[in-house]
């Protein structure tokens, strides 16, 4: 559900694993329980204990499994590992799911560095596993103040070029988005400083940079950035459709348009009205606006229809990010109800503080994931 673009094989090898393996199946019985109670609106204590219940067990058998040196380097412990730190995002548990994503980095490596001196070919499921990784770990640092990644961009075994390889000028069916936009993303979230809107500027080359390598390493992003815009479908997936082939570029020109939108607000701290910040919002939802409202694509495009909705102050505008996120709820993702709760909120304040900085002062994180 998480991934609706996933290819059928990374969905088949997860279920035929959790047949096999007793923890990574309590944790998805523990997911499929939260979500089934978001899906039918079941606010009774039931579910929650059915979902403790299931988790504390695949916590348990997680646990002996990675006492066992030919247990814990397998791909289906990543995945349960994993499966619970989502788990933690959708259900709302802030605490714990950033020491979560920490352990799950740390099975990961070592799976990968395993099977890379093991094996002459890459396992397809353990390298979607990464890319699960690399966009809830990127997302998460640009949905806050910290610009955080857990893992280090500068190591080579999660680059690109490692998880991808011949797929790498494409856009990823598992992210949504090509793979190129990462370190950029993750450079933008190093570079964001708080607003001073007293010294606000509509002129990029005016505003208060803390220096010309600044000012020039912005500038350089924003034409990197924009040269993902036309990347292509793999042929390997031109043949799902058009539908299919429509929807995955609109989730990637989501996914480029944000990143632009929050180089420009957060690193370049142009005002709200500044043109290039209205184009960006308008090329976020030109994107959204071809994704069909019902489509299981929308599940994969909450940090673009967020970001959209905390730049803009137009009613249409905001009317149309409302209206998106709340049809997002009806697939059930626990993340979304938060998150638009989160966005009214911040729209109802009529701060002039910008979004990140607003959530930082009520103590607020998020996980747009």
């Amino acid at each position: 559900m998480l991934f609706p673009a996933a290819p059928e094989l990374f969905l088949q090898r997860m279920i035929s694993a959790a047949m096999e393996t007793p923890h990574l199946l309590y944790a998805l019985l523990a997911a499929a329980c939260s979500h089934h109670s978001r899906l039918i609106k079941d606010s009774t204590p039931h579910p929650k204990v059915i979902c403790l219940k299931y988790t504390n067990m695949a916590i348990s058998n997680l646990r002996e499994a990675l006492q066992d040196p030919t247990q814990s380097l397998k791909a289906e412990t990543v995945t349960t590992a994993m499966t619970l730190c989502t788990n933690d995002v959708c259900n709302g548990n802030m605490h714990v799911w950033r020491t979560h994503l920490r352990g799950v980095l740390r099975l990961l490596v070592a799976c990968l560095r395993h099977q890379r001196e093991s094996y002459s070919k890459e396992d397809p499921f353990l390298l979607s596993l990464a890319k699960w990784f690399k966009t809830m770990d990127i997302i998460a640092a640009l949905s806050g103040l910290d610009g955080e990644c857990i893992h280090d961009t500068e190591d080579g075994l999660l680059d690109r070029g490692s998880i991808l390889g011949s797929d790498s000028d494409f856009i990823d069916d598992i992210c949504g988005y090509s793979l190129d936009l990462i370190p950029y993303m993750a450079r933008i979230s190093q570079m964001v400083r708080p607003q001073n809107t007293s010294n606000a500027s509509t002129d990029i080359n005016m505003v208060d940079m803390s220096s010309i390598q600044t000012v020039n390493e912005a500038k350089a992003l924003e034409s990197d950035i924009a040269s993902l815009i036309d990347k292509p479908i793999s042929e390997s997936l031109l043949r799902e459709g058009e539908v299919f082939i429509t929807e995955l570029r609109s989730t990637h020109l989501a996914f480029v348009h944000s990143t632009l939108l929050h180089l420009h607000r957060r690193v370049q701290l142009l005002p709200i009205n500044h043109v290039k910040v209205r184009i960006d919002i308008r090329n976020i939802l030109d994107a959204i606006g071809n994704i069909d409202p019902k489509s299981t694509a929308n599940i994969l495009i909450l940090w673009p229809v967020f970001s959209a909705g905390c730049e803009t102050t137009i009613h249409c505008e905001r009317d149309m990010v409302r209206e998106r996120m709340s049809i997002m709820e009806n697939f059930g993702m626990g993340n979304f109800t938060r998150t638009r709760d989160l966005l009214e909120r911040y729209w109802a304040s009529q701060t002039d503080l910008r979004w990140d900085e607003y959530f930082a002062t009520l103590g607020l994180e998020l996980v747009l994931f």
